[in-house]
């Protein structure tokens, strides 16, 4: 039955790609961006498919075995409020990608402010943060089909998942990803439900599933947590760092040029939290009772698919673990188009663009390969992406606010902001700069904001040059 069900996802899976595949246009617009003409349901449902990683499947329940119940609140209210960052930025995003046809994220800031090195930077921190996140999908993909398989295949399975998924995104393109996102969004939201339903009644009950992780350790339901990990700056770090980091992520900033209008912007940012608020609850449920069993979890990422192989019936264990996998595949397919836009469309090829997207979104793949036998992320999905693509990342979010409401500054100010921000990265992982009590992340941001205020004032535009460079950048 594990293998039954999986193969009728991939079936599925082939099935829709070969149509997009026959509906896609041999242009850079409809391959990158299925031509800006995604309504409502399909750019909602691809939005959270692409959200709702390996993070979500494994990282969730990994964390909240560790730390406790307080997982919920740093994760499903924080990230309900992405939408209100999400429609701030995004709105205006969509804007500038209609008028002035933009693909990529370091595209628009080195558009707005003039500036070739500015988009250099953007397209440099963007690569070499969203690379991690990528990784932790293959290894996600690893898990769950060792899982399914009850053997430790996880190396093997991550190649072969990310070669597959790589051949998908140069066949598809954005149109592949946004109507496959469909399938996989509805399929992950009934496997998580089905897991809580199940796990639940192989442990007597929700009343007794929480009772005996409460008898077990009630450190887990109360604050700081058993670690003393949710103190109120935690809590305060964590919901900024959702709100602000996840529009900078490049598969969800290249969501914004994809919307056929703004109403499709605007369902999303209602939808969204409603939908947030309901399922993150899931994989922290499971993750806190399996406190209360006699389980022992060497690897927090394994505590979900553990849970389900032994307090589900086998076939919810392959719905399950088809659910994450569909989760996670989701994601990566939209991190590797992505990449492949920005590599394709930042570095100046002028010619064969999509062509040349196909053979770089191979190369990722490679790329990927290597971390997974380098053994990199060892420390666990939700710890490798806060020290790494999260805090990489939310460095850029003041820069990107400026280009789209305060473009008049000098773009000296973003340059030299953004600089800061990732080296304050590097000199917290060195633990040369402390964090007060904050994560890594807010600390990066703090610090890039204010770079960004005082080189704005410092450094004066040049209304001359600023005209000469825009006429160049728009050449």
């Amino acid at each position: 039955m594990n293998w039954v069900i999986l193969g009728i996802y991939f079936a599925l899976f082939i099935v829709i790609s070969v149509i997009a595949y026959k509906k896609t246009r041999n242009t850079p617009e409809d391959f990158f961006l299925a031509g800006r003409s995604l309504g409502p349901l399909v750019y909602f449902l691809s939005f959270a498919a692409t959200n709702f990683s390996a993070f979500f499947f494994l990282g969730f329940a990994g964390a909240s075995w560790q730390f406790g119940l307080g997982q919920y609140g740093i994760m499903g209210v924080g990230t309900a409020l992405v939408p209100v960052s999400f429609y701030f930025i995004g709105r205006k995003v969509w804007k500038l990608g209609r008028e002035k046809g933009y693909l990529t994220a370091p595209e628009l800031l080195a558009g707005e402010f003039a500036s070739p090195l500015l988009r250099i930077i953007v397209f440099a921190v963007m690569v070499v943060f969203t690379l991690p996140y990528l990784f932790t999908q293959a290894l996600g993909a690893g898990m769950i089909l060792s899982s399914l398989a009850g053997a430790d295949i996880t190396k093997i399975s991550a190649v072969i998942v990310i070669l597959l998924i790589g051949g998908f995104v140069a066949l598809t393109g954005m149109r592949g990803t946004a109507w496959t996102d469909v399938m996989q969004g509805g399929i992950m939201i009934v496997a998580m439900i089905t897991a809580v339903v199940f796990i639940s009644k192989g442990l007597g009950g929700f009343c007794q599933a929480g009772l005996k992780a409460f008898n077990s350790s009630p450190e887990h339901f109360m604050r700081p947590g058993p670690q003393g990990f949710f103190t109120p700056l935690k809590w305060l770090s964590f919901i900024i760092l959702w709100s602000l980091v996840n529009p900078l992520f490049p598969q969800l900033f290249t969501r914004f040029y994809t919307a056929k209008s703004i109403k499709s912007l605007k369902a999303s940012a209602w939808l969204y939290p409603l939908l947030i608020c309901f399922l993150f609850l899931a994989p922290v449920l499971v993750g806190v009772w399996a406190r209360g069993t006699k389980l022992n979890f060497t690897n927090p990422d394994m505590v979900l698919p553990t849970m389900v192989s032994n307090y589900a019936p086998s076939w919810v264990h392959a719905l399950v673990m088809t659910g994450a996998l569909a989760a996670l595949i989701s994601t990566a397919v939209a991190q590797l188009l992505a990449l492949s836009t920005m590599l394709t469309n930042d570095l100046g090829i002028k010619k064969n663009k999509v062509l040349i997207g196909r053979i770089l979104t191979m190369g990722l793949c490679f790329i990927v390969i290597g971390f997974v036998f380098a053994g990199f992320g060892s420390a666990g999905i939700f710890t490798t992406l806060v020290k790494t693509t999260f805090s990489g990342l939310i460095a850029l979010t003041p820069s990107t606010i400026a280009a789209l409401y305060f473009k008049k500054i000098s773009p000296l100010a973003p340059i030299l902001s953004i600089i800061a921000g990732e080296v304050s990265v590097v000199l917290i992982w060195l633990k040369i700069l402390p964090v007060f009590g904050l994560i890594d992340g807010i600390v990066a941001f703090l610090v890039s904001l204010l770079v960004l205020v005082i080189a704005a004032f410092v450094f004066r535009p040049k209304v001359g040059l600023e005209q000469s460079a825009k006429q160049e950048m728009s050449q």
